[in-house]
C-alpha cells in the first residue's frame, strides 16, 4: 500500500465543483475563507485566524506583527524544518539557534542562557506532530518578556495538558501544503488572541477589501489598510475548498492515526537503543510521521542497516528524516543574509549535539489517516517487517 496523499475523493472533488461555481479568487473575508479560519479557529481554541498562501507566509506575517525587525534577536529551536526561521530574515532580525532535549522540543535552560536585550521571541515547533509542553513555554517567555511563536505545521489538532497547540502563544502558524494533515495544496494560517496582532498582520498580505473592512479605523495603520506594505498573501479558494472538507475529517483521521501507530510502538518496545519521538499517551499527537531513533551503540546496529532491511521488505514509506536537517547545517543560519541588513557576525547558537544526534539517529513512518482493511494490511505488513529486521539484526 502507498500511503497517497492527500485523499482526492469524491466528496473532494465535489468541493472543489462548488467552489469553482462560486469564486475562484475572493478578495474580503467571505465565503470560504470566513467559514473556514472560523472552523479553524473554533478547533484550535483560537479567538482570531488569518488564512495565507503559505505556511512561510503565515510565519512572516506574525514575526512582522511581533514588530521584529533590524537588530532583534529570537529565539530557534535547531531542529525544525528551515522555513521556520528564514521569514527572519527578511525582516532583519537574527535567529539565535537553541538545541533540543531528546523529546525533540526546544531546551529552555539552553535557550535562557542566550536571552540578551535584544530578544523578542521564543519560537517552538512541534516537530512531527507531537506536542511540546505549551505550559512551560508561555511561562518561560513570561517570566522574559518575550513573545511566544509556536510553528504548528506539523500539529493540526494536537494537544497536550488539555490545551491545543497554538492556544496560549502570541501567534501559532500552520502550514496547509500538500503534505499536511490539513491541506489545501498550498496555503497557510496564523491564529492569534491579539486583534492588534491579527490586523497587523493582515496589513503585510490581505491589502484593499479585507483590511478596509477589518482593520479598526482608529488603528495606527488603518492609512496604509488599501494598498497594503507591498505583498500578497491571500490563500486560493480552490485548495481551502480541499481544506474544508479534510478538517471536517481532522478527529477522526487523528484516531486512525493513533490505533496504527501503537502497532509500530509495540513492534519497538523494549528493544535496546531505539526511542520513539511520537509516543503515544495522554496527550494528543496528529502523527504527521511516526518517528523513532536508533541509537548505533546500545543497539548493535545503525539506522541505516535497519532501513536497508525494511527497503528490502518492501517498506517504501519508511524513510530517513534528512529532509529536516538542523537549522546550523545551512548557510542561510550560519553566514545569513537579508535584503535590509548585513551581519556581521555568525549569529549566536548553543552546542546542538541533540539535535545532530536526532537528526543523524532518526527513521520515519508514514502514517494511515484510514480505517480500512488496506490500511490494516499496510500496517501489519509494516510492524510485522520491523520485528523481523530488528530480530535478525539483533542477533549478530
Amino acid at each position: 500500500m502507498s500511503l497517497d496523499w492527500p485523499p482526492i475523493d469524491a466528496e473532494v472533488r465535489a468541493a472543489v465543483d462548488r467552489q469553482l461555481g462560486t469564486a475562484v479568487s475572493i478578495y474580503d473575508r467571505s465565503g470560504i475563507i470566513a467559514r473556514f479560519e472560523d472552523a479553524f479557529a473554533a478547533r484550535h481554541d483560537a479567538a482570531f485566524a488569518l488564512l495565507t498562501s503559505s505556511g512561510t507566509a503565515a510565519l512572516h506575517s506574525a514575526y512582522y506583527a511581533l514588530g521584529i525587525g533590524p537588530g532583534d534577536e529570537v529565539l530557534v529551536q535547531d531542529y525544525t524544518f528551515f522555513a521556520t526561521a528564514t521569514p527572519l530574515l527578511q525582516l532583519g532580525a537574527t535567529p539565535v539557534l537553541v538545541d533540543v532535549d531528546t523529546e525533540g522540543a526546544v531546551d529552555l535552560d539552553l535557550a535562557a542562557a542566550l536571552l540578551t536585550p535584544a530578544t523578542r521571541a521564543l519560537v517552538a515547533t512541534h516537530m512531527w506532530g507531537h506536542p511540546q509542553r505549551v505550559r512551560r513555554l508561555r511561562a518561560f517567555c513570561d517570566r522574559h518578556a518575550i513573545a511566544l511563536v509556536e510553528d504548528c505545521s506539523h500539529a493540526h489538532g494536537a494537544a497536550r495538558e488539555g490545551l491545543s497547540v497554538g492556544r496560549l502563544a502570541d501567534a501559532a502558524c500552520w502550514s496547509l501544503q500538500g503534505r499536511k494533515t490539513i491541506t489545501a495544496g498550498e496555503g497557510g494560517i496564523l491564529t492569534t488572541p491579539h486583534r492588534g496582532l491579527y490586523e497587523k498582520a493582515m496589513l503585510l498580505g490581505h491589502f484593499n477589501k479585507r483590511a478596509l473592512a477589518e482593520i479598526r479605523p482608529d488603528a495606527p495603520l488603518y492609512a496604509y489598510a488599501e494598498t497594503g506594505l507591498g505583498l500578497k498573501y491571500r490563500a486560493h479558494p480552490l485548495g481551502l475548498a480541499m481544506a474544508e472538507v479534510y478538517l471536517s475529517r481532522l478527529d477522526a483521521w487523528l484516531s486512525h492515526r493513533r490505533r496504527h501507530a501503537a502497532a509500530f510502538e509495540s513492534a519497538l518496545d523494549g528493544r535496546p537503543g531505539i526511542a520513539v519521538l511520537t509516543p503515544g499517551g495522554p496527550h494528543t499527537s496528529t502523527l504527521y510521521a511516526f518517528v523513532f531513533t536508533v541509537d548505533p551503540d546500545q543497539a548493535g546496529f545503525t539506522r541505516e542497516d535497519l532501513l536497508a532491511r525494511l527497503r528490502g521488505a518492501d517498506c517504501a514509506e519508511v524513510t530517513d528524516c534528512d529532509s529536516m536537517r538542523p537549522l546550523h547545517t545551512y548557510p542561510a543560519f550560519t553566514a545569513p543574509r537579508s535584503p535590509l541588513t548585513s551581519y556581521r557576525h555568525p549569529p549566536p547558537r548553543t552546542p546542538t549535539a541533540t539535535a545532530d544526534r536526532l537528526a543523524a539517529h532518526s527513521l520515519r513512518i508514514g502514517v494511515p489517516a484510514e480505517d480500512t482493511a488496506a490500511a490494516d494490511r499496510y500496517t501489519r505488513k509494516v510492524a510485522e517487517a520491523l520485528e523481523t529486521a530488528l530480530a535478525e539484526l539483533g542477533g549478530r
